[in-house]
């Protein structure tokens, strides 16, 4: 029996963020450094000052651009894998039998549910070979109310559509005749032919509510039959998204597929059309359309490319990544670099500005190597070497911090099943391999402001903050169904992993430290180990059944 986590008494743990904070002697080394960089840059200067301030405006331009492509390009792909993976786990339950797909009731349940946690959804779906089929998408101003739609076939068809309010309640029903065919659609034609995939539709206009969007679909083998589960995103979602990024007044920020389809942008594009995902070429301004093809396709590949428009000159950065094998977007930013700090023709106060950030580059430089062994002994007191997350001291440490800030909060402790034997069979070069993979598919499951680290051993520990119990223990769910999801490969050998939790929460005001808090979560995990493995067991929780196992 293992004990209980212990926090020894007699040193206080740090978190990261406290480790970073540079001591007084190094603050006070980097500005005689920077004073000291900055005279001998302001002499060397001098000498073509014009040509210098066009290449510090390049390469204030490309740092700009890059870093925009590079924000966007991450955000897109974690709002679209959300999608993926919730349409994974009901794909999970369906074929277990955890989740019935000849109920539309109990589909409509579980729909509500994902659509109140999960923002990136506009829609869930299940369609059947025979023509059923269970739908519920937002619906309403500010997308605050429900639409659903139930086909049944037997004993005749018939359609219900229902509408509900914000506050989930039923407002109308009827069942007027549609002939809505889910099998005739492409996410349901598309799933069929590649059975056991997840797969993602090209841009449509979505038949129920004529927005612009995408469907990201799987099959499912139930008893009946191969079944569609299905998730809907709207492409205005991914706009709203662009539309916060800062990107200068004459450049954008857009997203396009390999069909050169204008997925969204950061600014409204100067024409526009009605009924269909428009190309590119269609809706693009002048800037743009110079780096299309005729098919509306991009001609520069990915990277930074620099070209001409009139006079001027613009900047353009792409950046390509993988939405499913052989199914490739691209992200891109362009601008005029005349839109970034640095004049063609540096006047007396720009140059001397110029100067001064050149000199600060450098003194960074200097400051970088200087301080590089604090920052190795940072990282040494605040990170695991195996995986790159919070130890157990920093973890403990942000861990005291969130609770000091109030609201409900949990921790669990996740125990792999099975990871004994991977260390005894193959050595622990390959169960480091395994400790390191798990750690990074964990890390793709988490939601922003979680905090997971590692204990040590196969032991990992999260931090959420959740306006529920509810939710926060769906994010746990969800971890587990992430860890379980395929095996992990190691030299070729796969080797099939499964986890156990254990959950506890702490309320605002409610006492105790940090230390009993991780306490009570592995001691519901030993105590739930011992009745059953692969699901979240809670703290002082028998015989509860959780939603996924």
């Amino acid at each position: 029996m293992r004990a209980p986590p212990h926090t020894p008494p007699a040193a206080r743990a740090v978190s990261a963020r406290q480790a970073a904070r540079l001591p007084v002697q190094t603050r006070v080394w980097l500005l005689l450094a920077l004073l000291l960089t900055q005279g001998l840059t302001l002499l060397v200067a001098l000498i073509g000052q014009q040509q210098l301030s066009a290449r510090a405006q390049r390469a204030q331009t490309q740092g700009a651009l890059e870093q925009l492509v590079r924000v966007t390009s991450d955000n897109v792909q974690g709002y679209l894998r959300s999608a993926a993976q919730i349409v994974q786990v009901n794909r999970a339950n369906v074929q277990s039998g955890l989740l019935s797909a000849d109920d539309p009731s109990s589909l409509l349940t579980n729909f509500h549910a994902l659509l109140d946690n999960v923002p990136q959804l506009n829609g869930m779906l299940v369609g059947h070979p025979d023509g059923r089929f269970t739908f519920l998408r937002r619906d309403g101003p500010g997308d605050t109310g429900r639409y659903a739609r139930v086909i049944e076939v037997r004993p005749q068809r018939r359609v219900t559509t229902t509408r509900y309010d914000a506050r989930g309640l039923p407002t109308s029903q009827d069942s007027a005749p549609s002939d809505y065919d889910p099998r005739t659609r492409p996410w349901y034609r598309q799933a069929q032919a590649r059975p056991g995939q997840t797969i993602w539709t090209d841009p449509y206009v979505f038949a129920s509510s004529q927005q612009p969007g995408v469907t990201v679909a799987a099959s499912a083998m139930t008893p009946g039959g191969t079944v569609v589960v299905g998730a809907d995103v709207q492409l205005r979602q991914l706009a709203s998204f662009l539309t916060g990024l800062r990107v200068s007044a004459r450049g954008r920020a857009f997203v396009t597929d390999a069909g050169g389809h204008a997925i969204a942008a950061s600014r409204a594009w100067p024409v526009t059309v009605e009924g269909r995902v428009p190309l590119l070429r269609e809706v693009a301004d002048p800037a743009l359309r110079a780096l299309l093809d005729a098919r509306s396709r991009l001609t520069p590949g990915s990277g930074t490319h620099w070209f001409r428009l009139g006079g001027e000159s613009y900047g353009v950065v792409l950046r390509p990544f993988e939405v499913q094998p052989g199914v490739t977007w691209t992200v891109g930013v362009y601008a005029p670099t005349a839109d970034f700090p640095g004049p063609a023709r540096p006047r007396p106060l720009a140059f001397v500005l110029l100067v001064s950030l050149a000199g600060s580059l450098l003194a960074w430089l200097l400051v970088l190597r200087a301080t590089r062994p604090i920052e190795a002994l940072q990282r040494q007191a605040t990170t695991d070497p195996l995986t790159g997350l919070p130890n157990r001291a920093s973890f403990l440490a942000q861990l005291d911090d969130s609770r000091r800030e109030g609201g409900l909060l949990a921790v669990a402790i996740f125990d792999l099943d099975g990871f004994k034997s991977v260390n005894d069979t193959f050595g622990h070069h390959a169960g480091d391999e395994v400790l390191h993979a798990v750690g990074a598919r964990m890390l793709t499951a988490l939601r922003a402001g979680d905090t997971l680290g590692r204990l040590g051993g196969d032991e990992f520990a999260l931090l959420v903050q959740a306006p529920s119990r509810e939710e926060i223990r769906l994010r746990v769910e969800g971890v587990l169904q992430a860890i379980a999801r395929q095996p992990v490969v190691v030299d070729g050998v796969p080797h099939d992993l499964d986890a156990t939790a254990g959950l506890a929460f702490a309320e605002p005001g409610q006492g105790g430290s940090a230390g009993q808090l991780l306490a009570r979560a592995d001691t519901a995990l030993i105590r739930g180990k011992r009745r059953g493995k692969g699901r979240v067991w809670l703290d002082g929780e028998v015989t509860m059944p959780t939603l996924f196992r």
